[in-house]
């Protein structure tokens, strides 16, 4: 049996609904353009993104690293030269 369906917010979503039911093993077969091959799958882990994530956490925390926020959107308008804020 064949299904077809489009990717949405990361979930396969079925044509017309169908149900199956719930712990059913399915293959998905992609079909896609040239245009549609994004960048290959990276080889970190969900736990190696955590892991980051804590650090990044611990060092926001102890105000370590960093840029303040105004001037982080101040460096972003000028590498895209969009107009700055007023004053600046």
């Amino acid at each position: 049996m064949a299904f077809e369906g489009t990717v949405l917010n990361g979930v396969v979503v079925l044509d017309g609904g169908p149900r199956l039911p719930e712990g059913t093993r399915v293959r998905v077969d992609l079909e896609m353009d040239d245009d549609d091959i994004g960048p290959p799958p990276s080889e970190e882990t969900y736990e190696d993104h955590l892991a980051f994530l804590r650090e990044s956490i611990a060092e926001a925390k102890a105000g370590v690293g960093g840029v303040e926020a105004r001037q982080f959107l101040k460096e972003i308008a000028i590498k895209y030269n969009l107009p700055l804020l007023p004053g600046e």
